[in-house]
């Protein structure tokens, strides 16, 4: 790793990551490591750990957790949560830094190709609307069951799901990551890790 410089760091990071006020007590973290033990990625990945980026949040260190790949590993299943005995939400912290990182350009790839999946289900008025041959496997199952093809939703029903979409921001957020110009993510908590025999550090 190249040698840090102030832009690198901010002293504020914490504040911005948790812009809904929803993981206040991030800074309770006891660093005692139950997150990452009870974690599926941790296990897998060498490179992935709760604790370290929780304190690297606290430490403000920016420019390496926002071009991170180990951001994108998180499965949001909650074990963390469930084991911490100070209650830090993490999922939610992790949700968070990933809209922050998007902003940003990182993590694009991830984002921006389910996009046409909320476009399709905004047009549609529902909450997810799959393929062709998805939709086409629904018709079938729901004619089975003696109900309407497919749900109808009304043209006022879809103006209102669309006005929610315009009144949060939704919509002009996902616009624009469309336009953003995708940055490179690394395994940056990789160096300096104690690799398994075998594995090499890119």
């Amino acid at each position: 790793m190249g040698r840090e410089r102030d832009k690198d760091w901010d002293r504020d990071l914490y504040k911005k990551v948790d812009r809904y006020g929803i993981v206040e007590n991030l800074s309770e973290c006891l660093q005692c490591g139950k997150c990452a033990g009870n974690c599926p990625v941790a296990a897998l990945n060498p490179s992935y750990n709760p604790r370290q980026i929780v304190n690297e949040i606290l430490q403000g260190r920016v420019k390496r957790l926002l071009d991170s790949e180990e951001i994108w590993r998180c499965l949001w299943c909650a074990n963390c949560y469930r084991v911490c005995p100070v209650d830090i939400h993490y999922p939610f912290l992790m949700m968070q830094l990933r809209y922050m990182a998007l902003e940003e350009g990182y993590g694009l790839k991830y984002v921006v190709p389910i996009n046409k999946y909320a476009h399709r289900a905004l047009d549609a008025g529902l909450t997810f609307v799959p393929g062709k041959y998805g939709i086409e496997k629904i018709r079938k199952l729901r004619t089975s069951i003696g109900v309407e093809p497919w749900p109808e939703v009304s043209d006022r029903a879809k103006k209102e799901f669309r006005r929610i979409f315009e009144l949060t921001g939704a919509l002009a957020w996902m616009e624009n990551l469309e336009t953003l110009e995708e940055k490179p993510v690394t395994f940056s908590f990789l160096k300096g890790k104690i690799l398994s025999r075998g594995e090499v550090s890119k």
